[in-house]
């Protein structure tokens, strides 16, 4: 179902300012429409009703710590609970270091019009996103009655270099839309897993990132959103905790370490430093900045006196348990001594992977299955680390191999 605005100018205004003193002043105007209101927007058995109770509220010659009200009302006239979000239908805002702000209390009425239950109220915050509040939940035949204030705040400075800022905005409400991973912008997918939404993403999902002219456009996978309680145990992996993106293709082959030896595991290969500066400065700032580092415990060789390896990485390969759960082989449980501080990521769990059925491990490069890198060391000797083959089975293979690099990371 496509977004649905209201077709309602709540207010449109301007900020004029003019420097004082020891003040920076402007003049601010707000009215409404009054041939817009009381419109509804319907889908079915959807109906939200928008209203403007105040048509025009005038605040002249304001300086910084003046504010103004305003009430507005949402109503569920329809049969459904619904989502909604209160939006800026339209909002230029050219005022600097966050200075005018919104805030808002809000009263739940029953439909004799008492106050019964909460709603959603919004905390003093910067007039700088189109989203004012999201996911707001409201049942049929339910008010939302929201008292809003829009405040020029007192910084206890000059505030001159607000001089002359515009202000515009327009008030709007829309059904709220489950966010999609394909279709949503990267802006849109950071902000939701910031703000504690990634699971509502589908496990799975997947969209096209472009590393630039070395590496060219790649796909990244949904592998996890899921935080169980043993991610916080003491020594555990993060690397499959929270919202965990994966390549799903082969982004380059590369040894996983020159010198031909696993010693020191996965921090001391070549492919860890490769990892970790050459991809990762190929991924869009957008998404590099919202990387987070990650504890990433990986597995020993046989070298006498090596235990696992704790390292903090912005990308990471993945190990055996995160790709294959336990079939009617343990051949891997006994060879990769960190399996057990690990869990498998919620996408090859989804699809049933074990050591004994495991195409969906299957990565591909270009057009033909490939043999991809983990990070996992293989105890049993120096000089290996383990693949998925390009069947999707497992195999040790010797450190200089040139394999396919499919790293993860995570966002948060």
């Amino acid at each position: 179902m496509k977004n649905k605005y209201l077709t309602i100018t709540l207010f449109a205004f301007g900020i004029f300012l003019i420097i004082g003193i020891s003040y920076a002043y402007f003049e601010l105007s707000v009215s409404g429409n009054d041939n817009s209101k009381n419109m509804a927007v319907t889908a079915g058995t959807l109906e939200l009703t928008f209203n403007d109770k105040d048509s025009v509220i005038t605040l002249n010659n304001a300086k910084p710590g003046d504010y103004y009200t305003k009430t507005i009302t949402v109503k569920n006239t329809g049969t459904l609970s619904s989502f909604y979000n209160l939006v800026w239908q339209e909002l230029t805002n050219e005022i600097i270091n966050d200075e005018l702000v919104i805030e808002a209390t809000c009263k739940q009425l029953n439909a004799s019009n008492t106050e019964e239950g909460t709603c959603n109220p919004l905390s003093e915050t910067p007039v700088s996103s189109n989203t004012i509040l999201k996911k707001v939940s409201i049942s049929p035949s339910y008010t939302h009655e929201y008292t809003i204030k829009v405040t020029f705040k007192e910084m206890n400075k000059s505030q001159n270099y607000n001089t002359n800022k515009i202000f515009k905005g327009k008030f709007g409400i829309e059904e709220y839309q489950k966010p999609n991973f394909s279709t949503d912008s990267w802006s849109e997918i950071i902000a939701n897993v910031k703000a504690g939404n990634g699971s509502e993403y589908k496990v799975g999902s997947t969209k096209e990132v472009n590393l630039g002219t070395t590496y060219g456009t790649h796909i990244l996978r949904i592998a996890n959103t899921s935080t169980p309680s043993e991610c916080s145990t003491t020594g555990f992996s993060q690397t499959a905790c929270g919202f965990v993106l994966e390549f799903a293709d082969i982004i380059t082959t590369h040894s996983m370490n020159d010198t031909d030896t696993n010693v020191g595991g996965w921090p001391a290969s070549s492919m860890y430093t490769f990892v970790n500066n050459d991809i990762y400065n190929a991924i869009p700032s957008e998404i590099k900045n919202a990387i987070i580092d990650t504890i990433v415990v990986s597995s020993h060789g046989s070298t006498s006196g090596e235990a696992n390896f704790t390292s903090t990485d912005k990308l990471y390969l993945l190990s055996t348990a995160e790709v294959w759960a336990e079939g009617s082989s343990n051949q891997i449980g006994k060879y990769d001594t960190a399996r057990d501080v690990t869990r498998q990521l919620d996408y090859y769990k989804n699809l049933g992977v074990t050591t004994s059925s495991y195409s969906g491990a299957i990565k591909k490069n270009g057009t033909s299955n490939s043999v991809w890198w983990l990070r996992a060391v293989y105890s049993d000797g120096n000089r290996r680390f383990y693949n998925v083959y390009d069947y999707g089975g497992w195999y040790p293979g010797t450190a200089n191999n040139a394999n396919g690099v499919a790293p993860a990371f995570r966002i948060g």
